[in-house]
């Protein structure tokens, strides 16, 4: 048999570095493992019990949780009225938890904001959000759905969406994170799935199911999330997470310090309020070059430049909320197309 030359090098490469074997190395039983570090490491009994049990439940995500364990989460609670400023005309909504009258809540937002027929899309801001309402987060889904459409189904039979003339049918981008969890994460699930919204953010933190909590010998209590919560065509939502169509890779703090107030320059602005998220700017007059060198030779800040009447001008707000702005351009985006 004849090897031409030129692939001789490659032969001679394979020899010497064979390609890893397809299967995978099986596991040593952790019972030999523990054994071995017990007695060949310095270590008390009791912690490296402790250390034990803690990486295992840490391997296995949000499906077993202590229920000791502190809420990072600081999800916010309340349900901001959508608020058509952003860009002229998209919307946004904050669901804090997803449980309750929220969908009731919603429901009136977005009838408010319909009547004005100015309404050119819609962000839901899941980031934070939580819940364990699976019942919520299917009334919440329902609102953007036709009729007839199976949505979800947490262990009760498929939740169908219910008949209705009105159902919200504008462009739709919801907001995650890593701190998006259980009913929130089904909620970013269901409309994705059901073709009427894109996600942008992180990935969530993959409690999308129904846990059950266990009493253990010292005190303690383990939830283990023994059923998973299913979509509409009954494939279970993902354990690790809904993964993003977007992904924006945001800090947490600074993603919490944004939902203060999204046109904050940087982490740590004093938190202006809820209201500051809707306000909308009042843009008499862009700056030119010129102005700006005016007002630097005069030893004045920018927001103290006037205009020929002699009023101050305002400037116009920029989103600094990466993950919101890219919400924001993607509706601004769906909506050209759809234009007739």
């Amino acid at each position: 048999m004849t090897i031409r030359f030129r692939w001789l090098p490659v032969l001679l490469a394979l020899l010497a570095h064979p390609l890893p074997s397809t299967r995978a190395a099986e596991a040593p039983p952790f019972s030999e493992v523990f054994e071995l570090i017990r007695t060949n490491l310095t270590l008390d009994a009791a912690k490296l019990n402790e250390m034990a049990i803690e990486g295992l439940v840490q391997q296995l995500g949000g499906r077993a949780q202590f229920t000791d364990q502190p809420v990072t989460n600081e999800a916010p609670t309340d349900l901001l009225p959508v608020a058509t400023t952003f860009e002229g005309g998209y919307g946004y909504v904050r669901l804090g938890e997803v449980s309750g009258d929220v969908a009731t809540r919603l429901a009136s937002a977005l009838a408010k904001a319909a009547a004005t027929n100015q309404l050119k899309g819609l962000v839901i801001d899941l980031r934070f959000a939580g819940g364990r309402d699976f019942a919520t987060a299917a009334q919440v889904m329902d609102q953007f759905l036709p009729g007839g459409q199976k949505v979800l189904d947490w262990g009760e039979g498929p939740f169908v969406s219910t008949a209705k003339t009105n159902a919200f049918s504008q462009p739709l981008a919801v907001l995650v994170n890593r701190e998006t969890r259980g009913a929130a994460e089904a909620v970013a699930a269901g409309l994705r799935h059901a073709g009427v919204a894109l996600v942008l953010g992180g990935t969530t933190a993959g409690e999308a199911s129904l846990y059950r909590e266990f009493a253990l010998s010292n005190g303690r209590r383990l939830r283990l999330a023994v059923t998973p919560v299913l979509s509409g065509d009954g494939v279970p939502l993902p354990a690790g997470g809904v993964v993003p169509d977007i992904p924006v890779t945001v800090r947490t703090e600074t993603e919490r310090s944004y939902l203060a107030d999204p046109f904050a320059l940087a982490l740590g602005s004093a938190n202006l309020g809820t209201n500051r998220v809707a306000a909308a700017p009042k843009v008499r007059k862009k700056l030119t070059e010129a102005d700006l060198v005016r007002a630097r030779q005069e030893g004045k800040s920018v927001e103290a430049v006037t205009n020929a009447s002699g009023a101050p001008v305002e400037l116009p707000r920029v989103i600094r909320d990466p993950v919101l702005a890219r919400a924001v351009d993607l509706l601004k985006g769906l909506s050209v197309v759809r234009a007739p």
